[in-house]
């Protein structure tokens, strides 16, 4: 069981970027002849909602929580095990994922690279961003990724949501959610829906811009409680279906938040692990 958590975490981390060929459905965001779309041309509302939601960041530079982890669509398993959430700002996101008390697994970003450690089997997979073609090609890095698990917008290729970013969203009220779009994304379309009142990113949405290819990646957010003087979601779903391939989907269900940045941010493998290939990995899932 262990060693397909491993390669279900590998799968995901590394094909979740194969947004343009999946397809996925979510909560009231259909494009169906009952479902009205506005298209909002004032460039100042559109600038006013951006605004709204960037407010909504945290303003802690850490994030603790216990998590329950569930995974699903891997040698046609659902898994779930217990877990820890800990990410620090600009510098780590780190999933560990533990049974009966031990840490059998963990999953972490850093700026630089991806690791998946397979602690009962000894062995892992690292590899750079630039290494994974589609994760380059769609344009998510590190800090890509450190805006989804915080809940905040962001642009592809920005380390940050500057000033000047703020006014390249454009704003479409759909199903009673406010779709922010950032513009001229040559290969991905990126679409957050938002609360607007609450200001909160219900849903991440990544569309390919060609319309021969009519999947998606979506990232879903659920079960907001406050935290650090916002509303925070307690619940995250990442899904990547249609690729032609396995569909895979990671379930987190936050507990125990806390705001703590004072764990260490990097994670050493003993030289007695080792190290495998992406290729080797998917290759054992037939991707």
């Amino acid at each position: 069981m262990k060693y397909y958590l491993y390669i279900a975490l590998v799968a995901l981390t590394l094909t979740a970027c194969r947004s343009s060929k999946s397809a996925v459905k979510g909560p009231d965001t259909n494009t169906s002849a009952s479902t009205k779309t506005t298209h909002i041309t004032n460039n100042t509302a559109a600038l006013a909602s951006v605004k709204k939601v960037a407010a909504m960041h945290l303003s802690q530079q850490g994030v603790t929580a216990s998590t329950k982890v569930r995974l699903s669509g891997v040698g046609g398993k659902d898994l779930s095990v217990n877990g820890k959430l800990q990410m620090k700002r600009n510098n780590v996101i780190r999933l560990s994922l533990r049974f009966l008390g031990m840490e059998v697994g963990l999953m972490e970003f850093t700026p630089n690279d991806v690791l998946v450690v397979d602690r009962m089997n000894k062995q892992f997979v690292r590899a750079k961003y630039g290494e994974v073609s589609f994760l380059r090609q769609a344009g998510l890095d590190f800090y890509a990724l450190q805006s989804l698990f915080w809940n905040e917008l962001f642009i592809p290729g920005q380390h940050t949501l500057s000033a000047e970013g703020l006014g390249r969203f454009e704003l479409v009220q759909k199903a009673g959610l406010n779709v922010l779009t950032p513009k001229n994304t040559p290969k991905l379309a990126y679409h957050f829906y938002a609360d607007p009142q609450a200001n909160t990113i219900q849903r991440l949405q990544v569309r390919s811009n060609n319309a021969a290819e009519k999947g998606e990646f979506a990232f879903n957010y659920d079960g907001f409680e406050q935290f650090g003087g916002r509303p925070f979601p307690t619940q995250m779903r990442m899904a990547v279906t249609g690729t032609g391939k396995k569909d895979i989907t990671l379930a987190l269900s936050l507990s125990s938040l806390k705001a703590d940045a004072s764990f260490d941010t990097r994670t050493t493998v003993s030289a007695k692990y080792t190290q495998r290939s992406v290729q080797q990995v998917l290759g054992q899932l037939g991707m």
